[in-house]
């Protein structure tokens, strides 16, 4: 799931619905939690549910989302304890991404924090996939557009191993801003360091982690991991 950085309020607001642009130009029109490319009918997404105290109209309590995500999530969280968030914590580093099981938490973080990102993914429901136990609704879209951005990714992968240059990097990174889900991207081009900083270069507002002199990972404000 991909760090964002929202940066300071650009504004006030007296519907929560005129943040969309905003929130777009800053962290780019996609689903701040399946990392779908949403070109329209995205939704202003309340993290912490205005039914269960959230603010209504704070630049702190807004991201965006697709229609799936911000419906399966609802008001099904009392707030954003127990759960991880782009906006707020690593979670690049929470969860491993595969074409088989799609998302789960990462084997490699502290037990509680497993925790955590397995309630995130259950909130949002993003493991549903055909014939496995968690099964997607008619609507929901979400794991047929993970398939086809995995083929593309497949396919730019076996080109780049033949033209690796910067100019070709530059073009992947406009391809995975198309096609979304940044985290199959980063995960099949780990190795590839001019492609990584290329996507991390053109996807917006995406916050690098930091570590410190001893190489631990530093929490960020308000966050859990």
């Amino acid at each position: 799931m991909r760090c964002v950085n929202k940066g300071v309020p650009p504004d006030t607001y007296s519907y929560y619905k005129h943040a969309r642009n905003d929130l777009a130009q800053r962290i780019g029109w996609l689903c701040s939690y399946c990392e779908m490319p949403v070109k329209n009918m995205i939704e202003v997404e309340h993290v912490h549910p205005v039914d269960n105290g959230g603010d209504p109209l704070g630049w702190d309590n807004f991201l965006l989302s697709c229609r799936y995500c911000n419906g399966v999530k609802n008001n099904n969280n009392l707030g954003r304890a127990g759960y991880l968030w782009p906006d707020a914590d690593n979670t690049i580093f929470a969860f491993e991404y595969s074409e088989s099981k799609i998302i789960e938490p990462n084997a490699r973080i502290p037990d509680a924090t497993k925790i955590m990102a397995q309630h995130t993914i259950d909130l949002m429901g993003l493991n549903r996939h055909p014939n496995s136990a968690n099964e997607p609704t008619d609507a929901d879209s979400r794991w047929i557009n993970r398939i086809f951005a995995w083929g593309i990714i497949e396919e730019t992968y076996s080109d780049w191993i033949n033209n690796q240059n910067l100019a070709f990097a530059r073009q992947i990174a406009r391809t995975a801003l198309g096609h979304g889900f940044y985290s199959f991207w980063i995960k099949k081009f780990s190795n590839e360091q001019m492609v990584v900083d290329a996507i991390n270069a053109i996807f917006p507002n995406t916050y690098q982690p930091q570590f410190d002199e001893n190489g631990l990972l530093i929490l960020r404000i308000n966050g859990s991991f």
